[in-house]
């Protein structure tokens, strides 16, 4: 019996030291303290959650944003196959505001009116939407980072300038590339331009716009294309600003002239700068531009209509502005639905590209969305 009682006494302190915390220890120099070199690793654990969430944009029988839109209202096919919608929300959009200001052939686009239409565009947007503002010329200058300070994002076009050359391509991967700052989900990408550049042979953007899909952002753009095509092409000439004459031909020449002559010798006016030259690369640029502003305008109506978004192909400037500002309220008009897809991710290649259509079940409301986006498979990112 003593020895049962003895037993479960030492049982008992031993649990007593191994429960109780480090404070109670009457020795602390006993326990020696844990360095990071011999704390054991513990193993990290990714949780991967499959949602999508696409954008759409449901309007009324009369064209207007509809405000009651519920679940029971959609229905989405991917690949073809009914998938199980999860929510449909409203949430504030993350908008990048992309300006080109380079290139000369387009005689209808500058500076001053690409501002105006920025201003009327970011004047446009509800309160609490994240907007960034980046330029694209000769080279790329983000001129103002993610914000909600639309005083901030309109000053910041003060910083506008012209260049010849643009770097369209670069611009456009750059801009998508700034996404990767804010929450997926609701993404706008607004491009102010005519997507052609000086140089004879107009830029690749097929990269661009793999990157776009890629990162199921929505592209909207403001063309400058039918205003470009509507102006006629100047004579291609620029100022005289040398003699066509070398100089050391015109210091060879013999002084023919009496100093009391008022009127200029030969070699004088061999000198003279006046006058008009052609220009030859502006000829041959320029003549190229309308077949140049169709092909990328086709271009921009294929990526615009698969991501969702509005081509605006206005025919003045104050149309330009105007339609900037219905994107603008376009895309402050705009749900986000949610779905796990059944197919999942997992099955995909690193990026497959998965087709999808949603589709109203209400009468007289209207859905425009994406026509795809991009399954990341996450074991092979």
């Amino acid at each position: 019996m003593n020895s049962t009682i003895a037993r479960l006494a030492l049982l008992t302190t031993c649990l007593l030291s191994i429960t109780a915390p480090c404070h109670a220890q009457t020795n602390p120099r006993a326990v020696p303290a844990k360095s990071p070199e011999t704390e054991p690793l513990q193993d990290s654990i990714k949780v991967f959650i499959e949602e999508v969430r696409i954008p759409i944009t449901a309007k009324d029988s009369n064209g207007r944003f509809d405000p009651t839109v519920e679940l029971n209202d959609l229905m989405l096919r991917e690949n073809g196959v009914v998938q199980p919608l999860k929510s449909v929300y409203r949430t504030r959009p993350n908008v990048m505001l992309l300006l080109d200001t380079g290139g000369e052939l387009n005689l209808a686009k500058n500076v001053r009116l690409t501002r105006e239409v920025a201003a009327g565009f970011i004047s446009s947007l509800q309160a609490d939407d994240q907007l960034a503002v980046m330029q694209v010329n000769n080279r790329i200058e983000l001129l103002q980072p993610w914000t909600t300070n639309y005083a901030d994002a309109v000053k910041s076009l003060n910083q506008l300038l012209p260049a010849k050359h643009n770097v369209l391509l670069k611009g456009l991967l750059t801009a998508v590339a700034e996404f990767n700052k804010v929450p997926p989900g609701n993404n706008h990408l607004v491009l102010i331009s005519d997507g052609v550049d000086r140089s004879g042979v107009q830029p690749d953007l097929d990269e661009a716009y793999q990157a776009v899909l890629e990162a199921n952002v929505t592209l909207h753009v403001i063309s400058y294309a039918s205003l470009g095509a509507k102006i006629p092409a100047p004579m291609p000439t620029r100022p005289r600003v040398k003699s066509a004459v070398a100089p050391e031909l015109i210091e060879a020449l013999p002084r023919t002239q009496r100093k009391e002559d008022p009127t200029p010798d030969l070699k004088t006016m061999m000198k003279n700068k006046g006058g008009f030259v052609l220009d030859i690369d502006l000829l041959f640029n320029r003549k190229g531009i309308k077949p140049a502003l169709i092909e990328r305008t086709k271009e921009f109506y294929v990526v615009t209509e698969e991501t969702g978004g509005n081509l605006s192909l206005p025919d003045s400037a104050e149309q330009m502005i105007r339609q900037a500002g219905e994107i603008a309220r376009d895309i402050d008009s705009q749900y986000v639905m949610s779905y796990k897809p059944l197919q999942p991710f997992n099955s995909s290649s690193s990026t497959e590209y998965r087709k999808i259509e949603v589709i109203s079940r209400r009468v007289g409301l209207t859905i425009k969305a994406r026509r795809g986006y991009v399954a990341k498979n996450p074991s092979k990112s």
